[in-house]
C-alpha cells in the first residue's frame, strides 16, 4: 500500500488522477540573503517539489545587480577571481532579493508549506508567497517550438524536430527566397542537447562568417597553407568545426576541444548526424586557471570522453577558430600557438568589445597582425595569424 504523499490535504485524496496530474506553482518572493535562498530550495525539493529555481526579484529595474557576469574594465582582477570563479561557481552568491519558485502537485496543501517553512527557517511570520497554477502543456513541444531554424553566415541551423516548412520560413523570414540562393546556404543540424552554440548568440554567428570566409577563400589558395585540419578550441555543440568540415567536405577534418565530458558527447553525436569528420576532446593539459583545471578532472572522472591523443597537441592545425570568454582566451596564447602551424589563421570571439584591447596584446607575441575584425552586438572577433618562428 502507498503511502500518501507529504503535504498532500485530506480533500486531494478524493480528486481524480487528471487532476492530480496538475502543477501548481508556490514562489516565496523578496527574500534576502538572510533568508538562505539556496537553502530553501533545496529544503523544497526535499518535502517534494518536482522543480525548483532561483531568480532576481529585481530583474529588469534599476534595482537590478549582477552576480555572474564578465568583470568591469576597472574591478580588480584579484577581487572578481575570487567572488565569480570561487562563490558563484559553488553556488553561494545570492542577489539582494531573491523569488524561489517551486512546482509542486495540485494536491498539496499549499498553506502547510509555507508555515513549515517558518518554522523550519525561524521566521518571525510566514515569508510573502503567491501561488498560480502550471498550464497543463506539453513542454517539450512548447520548447522546441521556440527554437526556429537559425539562418547566419550562410549556414541553416536546425534541429531535428524542424521540418522541411520550417526552414523554409525561417529562409523567407532572413530575406531568401529565391530557389539558387537557397541552394547556396549548407544545413547544419543539431541535437537538442545543453552543449553551448546554436547560432543565435552574436559571437556564434561572427565565428561562423569567419570561418566561411577563410575557407573559401583556401579554395583559391596555391601555397602551404591550404587548411586540411581546423581546430575548434572550446567547441561546445561542435558547430564550429562541423561548419568548416561542411564547406570543404573532401579534404578538411576537424578536431573539437572542450572541457565538459557532456559537451564532448553532444558534439561527437552532431557530427556523426552531419556526416562530417569532426572528433572532439578533452584538453591533455589542465588548463591556466584553477576552475578550468577542476572542470576538466570532473570530466575526466565522470564521463568517458576522450583525451586529445599527443600526435594532435602540438603545430599540427592549418586553422582555428576559438569561442569561450575573454579571460581563459588570454591564458590560452601559447597553447593555440602551440598547436598552430606557421601562418594559420586564428579567429576568436566570446569577447566583449571593451575586452578587445586586452585579447589582441595578450596574442600579438605569437601572431601576426591581430586586429579586431568585425563587433556585432556588443561582442568581437579578433584575428590573427600565427607567426613564423
Amino acid at each position: 500500500m502507498r503511502n500518501r504523499p507529504l503535504y498532500q490535504s485530506v480533500e486531494a485524496e478524493e480528486v481524480s488522477l487528471s487532476s492530480a496530474s496538475q502543477l501548481r506553482s508556490l514562489k516565496f518572493v523578496q527574500l534576502t540573503s538572510k533568508t538562505e535562498p539556496a537553502l530553501l530550495g533545496d529544503y523544497l525539493m526535499e518535502i517534494g517539489a518536482y522543480s525548483v529555481s532561483i531568480t532576481d526579484h529585481d530583474a529588469d529595474t534599476e534595482n537590478e545587480k549582477p552576480i555572474f557576469a564578465e568583470p568591469d574594465r576597472n574591478d580588480d582582477a584579484d577581487i572578481f577571481a575570487a567572488v565569480i570563479c570561487g562563490d558563484a561557481a559553488v553556488g553561494k552568491n545570492v542577489w539582494m532579493r531573491c523569488d524561489v519558485s517551486a512546482h509542486f502537485a495540485d494536491s498539496v496543501d499549499v498553506l502547510q508549506i509555507v508555515d513549515d517553512v517558518r518554522c523550519t527557517f525561524d521566521l518571525g511570520s510566514n515569508p510573502r508567497f503567491e501561488v498560480d497554477d502550471v498550464p497543463d502543456l506539453d513542454w517539450v513541444k512548447e520548447v522546441q517550438s521556440s527554437w526556429k531554424p537559425v539562418v547566419i553566415g550562410g549556414f541553416i541551423l536546425r534541429f531535428p524536430w524542424h521540418k522541411k516548412e520550417d526552414v523554409t520560413e525561417s529562409l523567407e523570414n532572413a530575406g531568401v527566397v529565391d530557389a539558387v540562393d537557397i541552394e547556396k546556404y549548407t544545413e547544419l543540424l543539431l541535437e537538442g542537447g545543453i552543449a553551448f552554440g546554436t547560432g543565435e548568440h552574436p559571437t556564434t554567428q561572427l565565428c561562423l562568417e569567419y570561418i566561411t570566409n577563410i575557407v573559401k577563400d583556401d579554395d583559391n589558395s596555391e601555397g602551404e597553407n591550404t587548411i586540411k585540419q581546423f581546430l575548434d578550441y572550446g567547441a561546445g555543440s561542435g558547430v564550429l568545426g562541423m561548419a568548416a568540415c561542411k564547406l570543404k567536405p573532401e579534404g578538411l577534418e576537424a578536431v573539437g576541444v572542450e572541457i565538459d565530458g557532456d559537451a564532448i558527447r553532444i558534439a561527437n553525436a552532431n557530427a556523426e548526424m552531419n556526416q562530417v569528420r569532426m572528433q572532439s576532446y578533452l584538453p591533455r593539459h589542465l588548463g591556466g586557471d584553477d576552475e578550468s583545471a577542476s572542470l576538466i578532472m570532473k570530466a575526466m572522472k565522470r564521463s568517458a570522453a576522450p583525451v586529445l591523443p599527443e600526435e594532435l597537441d602540438g603545430p599540427f592545425f592549418d586553422a582555428c577558430a576559438a569561442n569561450i570568454l575573454a579571460g581563459p582566451l588570454i591564458s590560452l596564447a601559447g597553447t593555440l600557438a602551440s598547436m598552430l602551424k606557421p601562418g594559420a589563421p586564428l579567429g576568436l570571439s566570446g569577447i566583449l568589445a571593451w575586452q578587445g584591447e586586452d585579447v589582441v596584446e595578450a596574442y600579438s607575441e605569437l601572431f601576426d597582425d591581430v586586429k579586431v575584425e568585425k563587433e556585432k552586438g556588443g561582442w568581437i572577433l579578433v584575428t590573427g595569424t600565427r607567426k613564423n618562428e
